[in-house]
């Protein structure tokens, strides 16, 4: 009867190869490749781990001769499965260009001491084919002189059309009962307007076209001046910030005009109260706001507090980014109340001087009898 063989363990071999450690998995197979020849079923298997070791060594000499061997197995599957191998190991390489990949240095360190590291340096290469090459961009080139020339040319005329200091003056006044006079005047230092300041003038006589703008030279603008009801003038100042705040391009801030008048018949009592909201508008550079208050009027509370112009009147400051308040207080005299008080007065006066006059013998002339 013939010897029964015992299958080989191959565990630890298959364990090496899955790990990349090709140099002991050949080892272990070797010894056993020897004691199991080809006819054997288990020596077949073998043979088959030692083509992939093999191939993971890079050693395809070795691989393609093992395949041919295998290719001719009194097995089906054996002889199948060397078949494909040979194929995949006796077609053609493809080279790749060495700027497409990055070299790395070789390290002579090796978990068995026998130079694994060459040895997995001399790996197949990659049969996958080659990466689309890149668009034909071409060289990049630097800029010429003449391109450097023109965008310097774009830039500063950028710089003179959209920098400069801007100046926004406000005079208010009250010129009578419920009669405000709210004038505004932008002007660039420039000596031309700003292209927001071109923007403004058509959406205030889309938007608000009962607000006069004038269009004056060297970069002024001159908006509003008539005397109108507090309520109206209030409307006006909103509806101005808002399309000066979107010809910017910046957020429009909130702002408030309110006037209480108390009559005492001789005179009007005035309170006015002015409210800017400038925390949302950002900083810009040159950009300064002032509002010359009314000469007879009286600050009653101002935050921040208001100082002296060049021509003696009350300019006040308003900063972007902050929050500013204000209160006034005037009084003004009413002719028809004056003269309302003063006929009862005269009148009073010439009774008492007629009742003296009597008492003193001047009475009232008599006729002969």
């Amino acid at each position: 009867m013939a010897e029964m063989r015992v299958p080989p363990d191959l565990s630890e071999a298959e364990a090496a190869l899955e790990r990349g450690d090709y140099g002991q998995c050949l080892a272990m197979l070797h010894p056993l490749a020897n004691a199991h020849p080809l006819p054997d079923p288990s020596g077949a298997q073998i043979r088959l781990l030692m083509i992939t070791a093999w191939m993971g060594q890079g050693d395809e000499a070795s691989a393609i001769a093992t395949c041919k061997l295998l290719s001719r197995s009194q097995q089906p599957d054996i002889r199948a499965q060397a078949k494909q191998l040979l194929t995949i190991l006796e077609s053609p390489s493809l080279d790749r260009p060495e700027r497409w990949s990055m070299r790395l240095p070789e390290l002579n360190v090796s978990a068995t001491g026998n130079g694994l590291a060459a040895g997995a340096a001399k790996r197949r290469r990659s049969r996958r084919p080659p990466p689309p090459p890149p668009p034909p961009t071409g060289p990049t080139r630097g800029p010429t002189l003449g391109f450097a020339l023109i965008v310097t040319a774009v830039l500063l005329g950028l710089t003179v059309l959209l920098s400069g200091c801007v100046r926004i003056d406000g005079a208010l006044a009250i010129t009578g009962p419920d009669r405000v006079t709210l004038q505004w005047t932008v002007r660039s230092d420039s000596g031309r307007l700003l292209p927001w300041q071109r923007r403004l003038a058509p959406m205030l006589a889309a938007t608000t076209p009962s607000i006069p703008l004038e269009q004056r030279g060297s970069g002024d603008q001159l908006i509003g001046g008539d005397p109108l009801p507090a309520k109206t003038v209030a409307h006006q100042l909103e509806e101005l910030v808002q399309a000066a705040a979107a010809a910017a391009g910046v957020p429009a801030p909130d702002v408030e005009l309110t006037l209480q008048e108390r009559n005492w018949l001789v005179g009007v009592r005035q309170t006015m109260n002015l409210h800017f909201d400038l925390s949302n508008v950002p900083d810009v550079p040159g950009l300064r706001i002032g509002l010359h208050l009314p000469e007879a009027a009286k600050v009653a509370r101002a935050d921040p507090s208001a100082q002296a112009a060049d021509d003696g009147s009350l300019l006040w400051i308003l900063h972007p980014g902050e929050d500013h308040r204000i209160e006034l207080n005037s009084w003004r005299w009413s002719a028809l109340g004056l003269s309302s008080v003063a006929v009862p007065v005269l009148l009073g006066l010439s009774l008492m001087l007629q009742s003296v006059r009597r008492q003193l013998g001047f009475g009232f002339p008599e006729l002969p009898s």
